[in-house]
């Protein structure tokens, strides 16, 4: 800072050929100014100008360091510019990442409006469940849905999400009774695998008050929230999904609701978005995570 604060005032210095002319542009005092010209000539080794009572001049070294720094001041210049044009309207490569069913549901449906009013900016949008490395792979922001495992992001949230109990008509038709949590023993369970750890996701109630986490027996696997309502659909078994990808199914008939026991599910106050379940519709916020 002070060679940059000393190039400044050599400049302005040898442009007016006065010390008392650069002070008055720098808005600092004569003094000031001869200082910061004196420290850079003894950093360099160099006289740069000459002095006389009346004026000041370049010497041959100085000529020749004047023109340098002349241009690493109009470049400068010129980069502040852009950076003050950029931040006046949004512009560059925005890249996002959203789960893959959120993504096509809430994201994509909204993005004429956003790239209307944003014409300069480049949108890159991955769709996709994995955790993403938002440093390493030059992601700017992300929504998901779990615990913030990387203390370093800045995370919030953005909203309560509901996860419902749903299988279908078909099913429930042929199958034993599904009332209580007992009564999931004798169902085809269909489970959420985090495509990220190869966890499965534990089913949760909330019962008489108190928090409850099932792993009731696995008839099938899935490590995609579409598949599982998919197989919903076909009659497949039971499964625990955000309401967002029951919605469609449950409006058309295809899969329906069930409430096991009573009571809601627990709120989690969680950095991000985490998809759980419940005895009864249930609810966990969502948010983003994105580069400090």
């Amino acid at each position: 800072m002070d060679q940059l604060t000393g190039i400044l005032a050599f400049v302005r210095t040898a442009e007016s050929r006065s010390f008392a002319q650069a002070a008055r542009l720098l808005d600092v005092t004569p003094s000031g100014v001869s200082k910061s010209v004196a420290r850079l000539e003894t950093q360099l080794g160099l006289r740069l100008l000459h002095r006389t009572t009346r004026q000041v001049s370049l010497t041959d070294d100085g000529a020749v360091f004047f023109e340098h720094c002349r241009r690493l001041l109009d470049d400068f210049d010129a980069a502040r510019s852009l950076m003050s044009d950029r931040g006046a309207a949004p512009s560059g490569r925005l890249r996002v990442s959203v789960p893959s069913t959120l993504g096509k549901l809430f994201v994509v449906p909204r993005l004429p409006q956003f790239l209307a009013a944003r014409p300069d900016v480049t949108l890159e949008l991955d769709l996709s469940d994995r955790q993403v490395a938002l440093v390493d792979e030059r992601v700017d922001v992300a929504v998901r849905i779990g615990t913030l495992l990387d203390s370093s992001l800045v995370a919030r949230p953005l909203w309560t999400q509901q996860v419902v109990t749903i299988a279908s008509p078909s099913y429930l038709k042929e199958s034993a009774a599904l009332a209580t949590l007992g009564d999931l023993a004798r169902h085809r369970c269909l489970s959420f695998r985090w495509p990220t750890t190869g966890r499965e996701r534990p089913w949760m109630f909330r019962c008489d008050g108190r928090a409850v986490q099932l792993r009731p027996r696995v008839h099938m696997m899935l490590d995609e929230g579409e598949a599982m309502v998919v197989a919903v659909r076909a009659g497949l078994g039971v499964a625990q999904v955000p309401d967002y990808m029951a919605a469609d199914a449950i409006g058309r008939g295809e899969a329906s609701k069930c409430s096991l026991a009573s009571g809601r599910r627990p709120r989690r106050s969680t950095p991000c978005m985490r998809a759980s379940a419940t005895c009864r519709p249930a609810r966990a916020p969502s948010s983003t995570g994105s580069r400090p």
